[in-house]
């Protein structure tokens, strides 16, 4: 069995930071028709959202909001110990989704306005058509590279390319073994996730809890990541050999150092760089046929059915989610130069910050803002996803792709199910 490698995927961990929001950006609570009764509890494992509590509790004495730290948000409404406010990742999967309050009555045109968001993110975030998450953001993986000589025209690093250009990188020495490696998919998790969403996979809810997937999709994966450990770096024991003796430092050291032509990066793990280890950097976004994939970590908020103050959760998110908030948000990272990439460390969900606010604000990001049609966003995901896809999904596409792998991917998926039903 291969191990999936996570020196060149690893997300650095977020630090708390202490923001003062502009009493400008605030929307007042008066005029929101909610009955507000004391404090609410908002739970997340998102280290930012002290800042924005801190401000919230300090504009207005209608409602007093606790934050709450829990690992797994996800786990803990599944757990029941979600308080009144949920935000993390993951939350978009079928059993989290039934226990969470419908918010219709504040996603709606002159509240949380349905016409600010990305369609498809606010769709994976609504069950029966009716909106139960908001998407607070997501991310992109960027292609990273060392700006010179490489000179690449457009926004997009397609496939075919970085296959292309990585292999003309490559080099062995006399015995045959590699020493320099433009990249491996074997190096980084979110490459598979993001080639199989490119080659139409499909990862999404299936039967019995496990995930589905189109099956054509899935083969196009494990063979073009076969084709690549194969025919580019010389098979996957030599892959593997290269990335245990030479994936030992942080990519971007690897990068300067010429070891390796690309690394795998979300664009806020490049932008929490210190600005001497990413100023000869440069980074196109990962793609095939003009779409670009968003990773499966979309960052969701939204109110438990268990929730004892439903009205002063929603009251909570409408002032947080609101257009003039967020953009102030934006303002005050940077003036204060605090290490969060946007609002909550990824791309916003308002359409208009990331077109318009972000290019201003970030100008790495000049030229490289892709419009809502080129982006392919992930599926409403299977319970229990971060497990199946760490466990079982991913490591049987490089499995597969080494040759040793015997099983089908529901085979080992119902093996997994089974020992811990055991």
């Amino acid at each position: 069995m291969i191990v999936l490698p996570t020196v060149l995927g690893m997300r650095p961990a977020l630090r708390p930071a202490l923001l003062m929001l502009t009493l400008s950006a605030f929307v007042t609570l008066a005029g929101c028709g909610f009955g507000l009764l004391g404090t609410i509890q908002l739970v997340t494992n998102r280290a930012e959202m002290a800042a924005y509590v801190d401000r919230f509790n300090g504009v207005q004495s209608d409602v007093r909001v606790e934050l709450s730290y829990q690992e797994s948000p996800s786990q803990a409404v599944l757990d029941g110990t979600a308080g009144d406010i949920v935000i993390g990742e993951w939350l978009a999967s079928p059993s989290v989704m039934d226990r969470m309050d419908g918010l219709g009555d504040i996603v709606k045109p002159g509240k949380i306005d349905p016409a600010w968001f990305y369609a498809r993110l606010l769709a994976t975030g609504s069950r029966d058509n009716r909106p139960v998450l908001i998407p607070l953001s997501f991310s992109l993986p960027a292609v990273v590279y060392v700006r010179q000589p490489i000179d690449l025209p457009t926004m997009f690093m397609p496939l075919d390319t970085l296959q292309t250009m990585s292999k003309a990188f490559n080099r062995t020495n006399k015995a045959g073994a590699l020493v320099n490696v433009g990249f491996s998919p074997a190096w980084d998790p979110d490459f598979l996730f993001s080639t199989a969403q490119l080659f139409g996979a499909h990862l999404r809810p299936g039967r019995k809890g496990l995930p589905a997937w189109d099956e054509s999709g899935l083969k196009k994966t494990v063979d073009f990541t076969r084709s690549w450990l194969v025919d580019v770096n010389g098979g996957a024991d030599a892959d593997a050999a290269f990335s245990k003796r030479i994936l030992v430092q942080p990519w971007y050291k690897l990068l300067s150092s010429g070891k390796i032509l690309f690394a795998l990066a979300s664009f806020h793990d490049l932008f929490a760089l210190p600005e001497e280890e990413r100023r000869d950097l440069d980074f196109r976004w990962l793609s095939q046929d003009g779409a670009i994939p968003v990773l499966d970590d979309v960052l969701y908020a939204g109110v438990p059915r268990s929730s004892r103050d439903k009205a002063g959760a929603k009251a909570f998110l409408q002032w947080f989610c609101s257009l003039p908030v967020q953009q102030s948000l934006l303002s005050v990272n940077q003036s204060r130069r605090i290490g969060v990439f946007g609002v909550t460390n990824g791309f916003p969900a308002l359409k208009s910050i990331d077109e318009k606010d972000l290019p201003a604000k970030y100008p790495l990001l000049l030229g490289h803002i892709p419009m809502e049609n080129l982006l392919m966003f992930p599926d409403t995901l299977p319970d229990n996803w971060v497990k199946l896809r760490d466990a079982a999904v991913l490591p049987w596409i490089l499995d597969a792709a080494s040759g040793q792998e015997s099983q089908t991917l529901d085979k080992r998926l119902e093996d997994m199910q089974n020992a811990q039903i055991k």
